[in-house]
């Protein structure tokens, strides 16, 4: 019989840290999905740019390209919105997986792996290039709208000065 229970811990513990596995691999596929896009977004814009100014000016001919780096900023900003909620989504369902292994498993003397990192987290975000770096970029998640909000935002001042 303890045997059995044994096992049955064992394998739900294999299973938790599986499914925890899994979460962060999904969260970090929504990452590289999201910086690809962002990144081939900028290609194309900047392409498109290059397009529209490679004359000198900006005329109306060049409305139709102009409408497209708009139009690529604001798919770029859309796909960026839904890759955040989705990395989020993963990686949040993750620590919540990582706590239940800690509460089961881990919860007796020594350290949990959500303490462990709690403890290291502290020493980074107390250096000095972290608080200067946070300082001048804020939340990398922010950086990830404003490449396609400036797109957008360098499409409509395009667009304008086009028409």
């Amino acid at each position: 019989m303890a045997d059995e229970l044994s096992d049955i811990a064992k394998a739900r513990k294999d299973l938790l840290w599986g499914m925890y596995a899994d979460l962060r691999l999904h969260s970090r596929h929504a990452e590289m999905l999201r910086s690809t896009v962002v990144n081939f977004m900028i290609v194309i814009a900047s392409l498109l740019i290059a397009a529209i100014t490679g004359d000198g000016h900006v005329g109306y001919s060049d409305l139709v390209p102009c409408v497209g780096v708009m139009c690529v900023g604001l798919l770029g900003l859309g796909f960026a919105a839904s890759y955040t909620e989705l990395h989020e989504r993963n990686r949040r369902r993750a620590m919540r997986l990582r706590d239940a292994v800690d509460a089961e498993f881990l919860g007796g003397p020594g350290f949990t792996l959500a303490q462990l990192l709690e403890e290291s987290d502290q020493v980074h975000e107390n250096s000095r290039l972290y608080r200067w770096s946070r300082r001048v970029t804020g939340s990398t998640q922010r950086f990830w709208f404003f490449l396609p909000a400036l797109v957008l935002l360098a499409g409509v001042v395009l667009t304008a000065v086009a028409v």
